[in-house]
């Protein structure tokens, strides 16, 4: 047999094994030409663009509620004759009065999107909750109290604006069960005021606030609690019915609770640790230490707060699961008592007091309220 014959068979046989192999392809990908690829926010460190001086008599005079636009902050006046708004709108130097709301109640809450106000308003004839629109002026009644026995306190807003939420408790004799106190959630968009009965709390209990979430059926309910030798608790509940089931409890230190989700919350543990509790696992985690205070932005991505280790420095973090990113120092110099975030996100206003130089008077008034707004990079 010659050479050339096998060269040629064993040729063949060769072809043969490379036709029946699987076809080996690769993908290349060509972006679109108007495709710009996605950036997680989260990554971004924290960054200081500009801080504004809020004008003295605007903190010290008014007491400032939150912002009322994206670009203006809001405060209310006390007068001898009422209680008058004013805006305080970029850049942050000259205000001017709302004249849509001739009179408001001194202790309203503004919505989180700066649209509304919530006040309670104590009237001859009984006490109501009412809706006022801060751009027309228009009220809305959510609910009138006729019985002097009713004591209405603590509007709190979802962080979606979407729902109030409110507590009715009796100062007359309380039944032989239960805790004679509702809730009441009121809907936005259908204009309905809902009460609720408290199931599992006792007769000696004392509910001092209640928080809804952006679904409008979860609450965050905080008491002193008799079981509890009435320490401050914290309530996890859920709309059922017209009841409120418990489904979580626990001991708190501070007053400041805060959703993160539906299903998820946080609040400041007795050890100075900032915990988060998820009801869809059972989980308990700690996403921050040495924690005093603390505000999320309405999306939840930025978190602000001050340390038990030195109060007097104001940090911003940004949320990603259960960890806080980029935590930076934002201001230095203060001893904040509130925060307040844009409703974008992107300014946070920081009101508190600053002591005096230590050269300076050493009275009891040498210390004197401020507030500032803090400007982030986008």
């Amino acid at each position: 047999m010659s050479y050339k014959y096998i060269f040629t068979v064993l040729l063949i046989m060769l072809l043969l094994s490379a036709c029946s192999r699987e076809p080996v392809t690769d993908t290349i990908i060509i972006p679109d030409a108007n495709q710009t690829p996605l950036e997680n926010s989260s990554s971004k460190p924290v960054q200081v663009k500009t801080i504004y001086r809020v004008p003295d008599y605007f903190s010290n005079i008014g007491r400032i509620l939150g912002w009322s636009t994206q670009n203006a902050i809001i405060a209310s006046f006390n007068s001898s004759e009422k209680v008058r708004l004013e805006q305080l709108p970029y850049p942050f130097e000259n205000a001017k009065a709302v004249d849509s709301i001739d009179r408001v109640s001194y202790d309203s809450v503004v919505s989180p999107d700066g649209k509304y106000m919530c006040e309670i308003s104590f009237l001859p004839d009984g006490t109501i909750v009412q809706l006022l629109s801060i751009q027309d002026g228009k009220k809305t009644l959510i609910s009138k109290w006729s019985d002097s026995t009713a004591y209405i306190q603590n509007v709190s807003w979802s962080a979606n604006s979407q729902y109030i939420s409110y507590l009715v408790n009796r100062s007359s004799d309380r039944e032989q069960k239960g805790l004679n106190s509702t809730v009441h959630i009121y809907n936005m968009s259908t204009q309905k005021d809902n009460s609720y009965q408290l199931s599992g709390f006792q007769q000696k209990d004392t509910l001092i606030r209640a928080d809804v979430a952006n679904n409008g059926t979860s609450v965050l309910l905080q008491s002193y609690q008799t079981q509890h030798e009435q320490k401050k608790v914290v309530t996890m509940t859920e709309v059922s019915g017209n009841t409120l089931d418990i489904q979580y409890e626990r001991e708190i230190s501070g007053d400041h609770v805060s959703w993160i989700n539906n299903d998820q919350f946080v609040f400041p543990g007795s050890d100075g640790s900032l915990y988060e509790y998820d009801r869809r696992n059972g989980e308990l985690s700690v996403i921050l230490d040495h924690v005093l205070s603390f505000a999320f932005s309405n999306d939840c991505k930025n978190i602000a707060y001050t340390s038990l280790q030195d109060p007097n420095i104001i940090y911003v973090g940004k949320i990603q699961g259960r960890n806080i990113l980029h935590q930076e120092a934002v201001y230095r110099g203060i001893s904040a008592s509130a925060l307040y975030w844009s409703p974008n996100g992107k300014r946070l206003l920081i009101q508190g007091a600053k002591p005096w130089d230590t050269a300076q008077s050493s009275s009891a008034s040498n210390y004197s309220e401020e507030a500032l707004i803090v400007e982030l990079e986008s």
